[in-house]
């Protein structure tokens, strides 16, 4: 089941609230600007010069089989942005509840994969969105250093000049 769904419209769901379905009704047209902060985006380079700084961590949303490389990936070349860890963004969310699962569940999980307080954390994940679920988590913890790589390995294993680990 894909991730964005586990979390929002099962729960509601699950919940028994109430649906509705066609166009949105009562709400007049109007355009959106957005504004993002600087930092909270970062592209390859930034990835790149994280992969070498001890001070950053770069954290892996996808499941273990594709951050190990096992299986064949729609993004490209199998595998991961070297020195990455893995905290599946699936794993922040209760199968059964369909909500995030606890802040100290989250907690222990990040903890467990070395992604601290004092580092810059980088998130990626294949095209940006599952990675957002593990910076939000992080954030509900106050880490406050984070940013997305939302080209994520959409873009990083395609790049044949930029290395990638399985394993």
């Amino acid at each position: 089941m894909p991730l964005c769904s586990t979390v929002g419209f099962d729960k509601w769901q699950a919940e028994g609230l109430p649906i509705e379905s066609g166009p949105a009704k009562g709400y007049p047209p109007a355009t959106f600007v957005a504004n993002p902060k600087s930092g909270w985006f970062v592209d390859k380079e930034a990835v790149i010069a994280a992969c070498k700084d001890p001070d950053s961590v770069i954290v892996n949303a996808l499941s273990p089989q594709f951050h190990k490389g096992l299986e064949p990936s729609r993004y490209g070349r199998p595998g991961r942005v070297p020195r990455s860890v893995n905290v599946p963004a699936a794993s922040l969310i209760d199968q059964q509840t369909k909500a995030f699962a606890s802040l100290a569940d989250a907690a222990a999980k990040f903890a467990a994969a070395g992604v601290a307080k004092n580092k810059h954390v980088i998130a990626y994940c294949g095209g940006g969105i599952s990675a957002t679920v593990d910076l939000f988590v992080l954030h509900r913890l106050g880490f406050d250093d984070l940013a997305l790589y939302d080209a994520s390995m959409g873009e990083w294993a395609k790049d044949t000049a930029l290395p990638i680990e399985s394993g």
